[in-house]
């Protein structure tokens, strides 16, 4: 659970996305190849991109729209070698820690991931994209062009967030 935990953090995915990211992760490195045709290819190696488009039942609601996601495959190990039949919901997490006594909201991973990339300069744009919120405006929608680094220094700023939480 505690890799789970530290996925969310690097990701800012919600927690049910989280957990549903892991869920498809473990279940197409478990399938192979052979489950591409039925499953298409969640993590893409060569943009080092989670694409949650491909799963528009799960990562596409009205208003929150969480379409992709960087991770390094350094990152993404630790969650792809997980040895667990099921992947733990939210829900199991969290009450898997009150049992323990450890107060955590796994909603504070994403306040973590969002601070730690504003703090490292990464644009408000950037940061609401990673995380699902769509802007309403017209100019957000159609005429803002991203720097095209913003993939590097998401990555890098993610592998800062991941230093620091090791350490």
């Amino acid at each position: 659970m505690a890799q789970i935990i530290k996925f969310s953090c690097l990701t800012g995915l919600r927690p049910s996305e989280s957990c549903e990211a892991v869920r498809l992760l473990n279940s197409s490195s478990r399938q192979g190849a052979t489950s591409e045709r039925h499953n298409p290819q969640y993590y893409n190696p060569e943009t080092q991109t989670l694409e949650h488009f491909r799963f528009p039942d799960i990562f596409l609601r009205t208003t929150k729209k969480a379409f992709i996601s960087f991770i390094t495959p350094d990152n993404l190990q630790p969650i792809t070698s997980l040895d667990c039949k099921t992947t733990p919901t939210w829900n199991a997490i969290r009450l898997t820690c009150r049992r323990r006594g450890i107060n955590m909201n796994m909603k504070y991973c994403r306040r973590l991931f969002a601070s730690h990339l504003h703090r490292l300069g990464i644009s408000d744009l950037v940061i609401d994209l990673l995380q699902g919120r769509t802007p309403s405006s017209v100019l957000h929608q159609h005429y803002i062009v991203l720097k095209p680094s913003f993939k590097a220094d998401v990555l890098q700023a993610v592998e800062k967030l991941k230093r620091e939480i090791d350490s």
